[in-house]
């Protein structure tokens, strides 16, 4: 059973390991058009992709994305006769209304020549930025309206997985109140311990030493855990 119980173990490490790997390199977002709620940007293939999604109710969204370069191209995705659309050298103004039967529009915008591209996304004429996501960590801007730099989704893929969104915030929160991380870990570990020893260790003959050697364990991880977060906030 114990064999069992660490194979197990074993395998969702290596599945997490190769989800981060993944995530890592992948640039993409993953959004459920219908249920997800709000705009959504990534970069392939070298065009900028801008997709805005509802959960199934009306929203109208608007706003405008401005270049010091050039428009090379430019597509929409989804549209319908009502959404407005203006495009010129340098810039793009859109309007798009979005419902029930109608729930996610987009476009795909090749740029060259440029430093940075400036978005300003609008939903119900005023700024969320909980709901404008970039890139495949779903990262939100801190201001409205944003640039974006020139190779930002190539410089971002090049970032660890720990520096990312979310797992930056997370690690950075779990540092900064350290000391409430340590004492959570510490007693959630001396539950499992117990519970080990009342179910399996209080029948073997040396239920003390094992006893001891997990609490030993115990503490070596929160040691652990101290140079871990440590290292992933620097």
């Amino acid at each position: 059973m114990a064999r069992k119980n660490i194979y197990k173990i074993l395998i969702i490490l290596i599945l997490l390991l190769a989800i981060m790997a993944t995530a890592s390199a992948c640039q993409k977002v993953y959004f459920m058009p219908g249920a997800s709620y709000g705009y959504y940007i990534w970069e392939e293939e070298g065009k900028i992709h801008i997709s805005w999604s509802v959960d199934r109710k009306d929203s109208t969204f608007s706003g405008s994305i401005e270049t010091d370069g050039r428009i090379k191209s430019f597509e929409t995705v989804a549209w319908e006769e009502a959404d407005i659309v203006n495009t010129g050298e340098n810039k793009i103004s859109y309007s798009s209304t979005l419902d029930a039967n109608d729930y996610t529009d987009g476009m795909i915008i090749e740029i060259v020549d440029h430093e940075y591209i400036e978005l300003d996304l609008m939903i119900n004429d005023g700024y969320d930025l909980s709901r404008v996501h970039l890139g495949a960590f779903l990262e939100n801007p801190g201001d409205s309206p944003f640039r974006i730099e020139k190779d930002h989704f190539d410089n971002v893929s090049r970032i660890p997985w720990y520096g990312r969104h979310p797992f930056s915030g997370l690690f950075h929160k779990l540092f900064s109140n350290k000391y409430f991380t340590f004492l959570y870990i510490f007693i959630l570990g001396v539950v499992a311990i117990e519970i080990i020893r009342i179910t399996y260790i209080s029948t073997k003959k040396r239920k003390y030493l094992y006893t001891g050697v997990l609490y030993i364990i115990l503490i070596c991880l929160e040691i652990v855990v101290y140079f871990i977060l440590r290292f992933f906030v620097l």
